[in-house]
């Protein structure tokens, strides 16, 4: 069975959209760029929220895709890559596991709260590289970690709150570029 891909549909005006089909094409243009607009400006927000989770805004902006209305498709749809950033991108928090202190867990904040990562680190090292371990032929191996993706921070992010005042904006955006374009 597919996987549901976490992400937002910016479709508040698809009945309003219908009803405008036998309108002139300045209005479809108008409801179109007030679509691309409120899909801009909520892909901003999330990447603010997902900010203080301890990432840069440019780089969890940059990891949530951005697919604009068309003509054929009026509806900008935002959603998360799942391709990880690397730790040293990341501020993390690590919580010593064993007795002998030289194995830690790495924590990392979502939403707010501390959630246990992939990997773990030697906290009496002066390099505190974020490693894993697996098997391979038999034989233990350690790497450095690969990283940690941000749509676990998306989905936190992107709850029926947020969902609602984009809604509400959207309504206004539109109504606004309506107006505009009557007064043409």
């Amino acid at each position: 069975m597919a996987r549901r891909q976490p992400a937002i549909q910016l479709d508040g005006l698809e009945s309003v959209l219908e009803s405008l089909e036998d309108q002139p094409q300045a209005i479809r243009r108008a409801s179109r760029a007030a679509i691309n607009d409120q899909g801009r400006e909520s892909k901003r927000e999330l990447a603010e929220i997902i900010s203080r989770d301890g990432i840069s805004r440019a780089k969890a902006g940059g990891q949530i895709g951005l697919r604009r209305a068309t003509n054929k498709q009026p509806v900008a749809v935002l959603a998360p890559t799942s391709r990880r950033i690397p730790f040293r991108y990341w501020k993390t928090t690590t919580r010593t596991t064993d007795s002998t202190g030289t194995r830690a867990s790495v924590w990392i904040r979502k939403g707010g709260q501390l959630m246990r990562v992939w990997g773990f680190v030697n906290p009496k090292a002066k390099k505190r590289t974020i490693l894993t371990r697996h098997r391979k032929a038999g034989e233990d191996r350690i790497q450095p970690a690969a990283g940690h993706s941000i749509k676990l921070h998306f989905q936190a992010a992107a709850d029926d709150r947020f969902r609602k005042s984009v809604g509400e904006s959207l309504s206004d955006k539109f109504i606004r570029r309506y107006n505009e374009q009557l007064k043409k």
